[in-house]
């Protein structure tokens, strides 16, 4: 059960990162991105509000959107590898017989390649931190903790 609730916090916190940083703002940039019509329009939104508490200046704006559409092109592949081995590790887990190491090999690419997306959205949101003042730097930062908090708060504590 512990180990249940801290795979819980640490997807909450993952979405809360991704949806303050680069994750958003690729969508953004994207209008309508990889995840389709909808996500994307849903993660548009969500970077938009970000946007506003920020109280990003029109070249910030134009900044941020220049970041994440440039990383456009590098998530995209990435994305449909990951969509890909998903796929794959689906097959092998649903099939009439187990084949763990095969299983094994494709979580450990999934792995790799879910690494590779992490770092990414660590630079991307570098480079996007690196173009705010300090005062916009202390308010994402408190909206990240909140986030934190939020996510802490839809687990159970461990007994």
């Amino acid at each position: 059960m512990e180990n249940k609730n801290r795979n819980l916090t640490k997807i909450a916190v993952f979405f809360c990162v991704a949806t303050l940083t680069a994750f958003a703002g690729i969508a953004y940039a994207n209008d309508g991105g990889w995840g389709g019509e909808h996500g994307g329009q849903y993660q548009h939104h969500n970077f938009k509000k970000i946007e506003k508490k920020l109280g990003l200046t029109d070249a910030q704006k134009a900044q941020a959107k220049a970041i994440f559409q440039g990383n456009r092109d590098v998530v995209k592949p990435i994305i449909a590898n990951l969509r890909a081995e998903h796929k794959n590790l689906q097959t092998l887990i649903h099939a009439d017989t187990i084949d763990e190491a095969a299983i094994r090999l494709e979580t450990t690419k999934i792995a790799g390649i879910q690494a590779d997306l992490n770092v990414n959205r660590a630079k991307v949101g570098a480079q996007f931190r690196a173009i705010l003042t300090p005062a916009q730097l202390t308010i994402l930062k408190n909206m990240h903790q909140k986030c934190q908090r939020n996510a802490s708060a839809t687990t159970s504590p461990t007994e």
